[in-house]
């Protein structure tokens, strides 16, 4: 049956089109948006689980930062530590060097011993039966690297932090602080990685020691501290401590001034020799502990490498998770280009035979004309 007020092709060819136009203005959405997912209309659950994804992946990208910064830290430490170690070895040859020329003589050993840099100098450039030796040209190279040294530790900071030095403050009453960096995040729960400069403190002028203020703490930094050293008695053949060794680093003795000071290290050795003692006992003696302040500074290299190992995986490993939450989100709401593609072109297609279905449908009831034509 025919009728000119109900036209049932024409609605049906609407109702197509409409669905067909549905559909296409979606696939052009998730075309120019690249997602299958983007609300949670599209599909709730997937919604959920790639928000909440997106979210952890934000807070991961937060602890790459953190974990940059921490060895940002702990490098600038490491580069001091092997630039101090290369002033501390070339000292050591200075020393041999020191060792093998002749002996100083006839000098003033009145101002020897723990002598420093003080309004005056060094004592020893005071002295003219020194200051014209080669010993003395070989102690101003050891002064050289001694306020080279004090210097690096000085500069070793990133960030504010120095993990080679405590604060310079007479008041200070802690062994040391620390600083915590976040290397992880993962069910809501932070990992954290604490970096104490008790581990690697290479300089503290809160140590309790020899002439120290009352209110220093018992935290010596691998340089801090008088080298006391044995020496052989030229009479007796007895070997003995001397308490009253050199402070040949930073040191603030006596003062609650916390300085860089350097000592002349072979004018004070040769000083000891004048008084009676065995130059080789005294010169050994000295080159023992100092290697052992070596062995320190060494020690706090290898602890600062084994954190910086800590650090290098926990970023490796919060690298390789970011990715894998990054894969997931896509596995979950990427659209698939291609089949979109495809689609698109179906929908192009379909879309104008229902617009062509449409116009024949609205055209049939001119049809009816021809019914009542005489």
């Amino acid at each position: 049956m025919s009728s000119i007020n109900t036209n049932t092709s024409a609605m049906t060819a609407l109702q197509t089109l409409r669905g067909i136009s549905s559909g296409l203005d979606e696939t052009k959405d998730r075309v120019s948006s690249g997602l299958r997912v983007g609300k949670a209309a599209d599909n709730a659950a997937y919604w959920s689980i790639a928000t909440t994804m997106k979210s952890d992946n934000k807070a991961l990208s937060a602890v790459s930062d953190s974990i940059g910064v921490a060895k940002a830290i702990t490098d600038t430490a490491y580069a001091a530590v092997e630039e101090v170690l290369d002033h501390l070895n070339a000292m050591k040859a200075l020393l041999v060097t020191a060792r093998s020329l002749p002996p100083a003589e006839n000098m003033d050993t009145s101002s020897a011993h723990g002598s420093y840099v003080g309004a005056g100098g060094l004592y020893s450039d005071a002295d003219p039966a020194y200051s014209n030796t080669m010993l003395k040209k070989v102690d101003d190279e050891m002064t050289q690297h001694i306020q080279a040294v004090n210097s690096v530790v000085d500069s070793a900071s990133f960030n504010g932090v120095n993990l080679l030095q405590m604060p310079k403050d007479g008041s200070h009453l802690t062994n040391g602080s620390s600083a915590t960096y976040v290397v992880s995040y993962a069910n809501g729960q932070a990992q954290t990685i604490d970096i104490s400069t008790s581990d690697f403190v290479i300089f503290n002028p809160n140590y309790a020691g020899e002439g120290a203020m009352a209110n220093r703490v018992a935290n010596y930094g691998a340089l801090d501290g008088r080298v006391v050293f044995q020496t052989q008695n030229a009479t007796t053949g007895s070997w003995g401590t001397i308490v009253n060794g050199m402070s040949i680093f930073n040191d603030s003795i006596g003062t609650d001034v916390y300085d860089n000071m350097g000592v002349s290290v072979i004018f004070n050795m040769e000083a000891w020799v004048m008084e009676g003692q065995t130059r080789e006992s005294v010169y050994d003696g000295f080159m023992g502990e100092f290697e052992k302040r070596i062995q320190n500074v060494v020690s706090i290299g290898s602890k600062l490498g084994s954190v910086q190992k800590q650090l290098e995986m926990a970023d490796e490993f919060n690298k390789n998770l970011r990715d894998s939450y990054t894969s997931g989100i896509g596995r979950l709401v990427d659209a698939d280009m291609e089949e979109e593609s495809s689609k698109l072109s179906a929908l192009q297609t379909q879309q104008q035979l229902s617009i062509q279905a449409l116009s024949i449908a609205n055209s049939a009831p001119q049809n009816l004309l021809s019914l009542f034509r005489q």
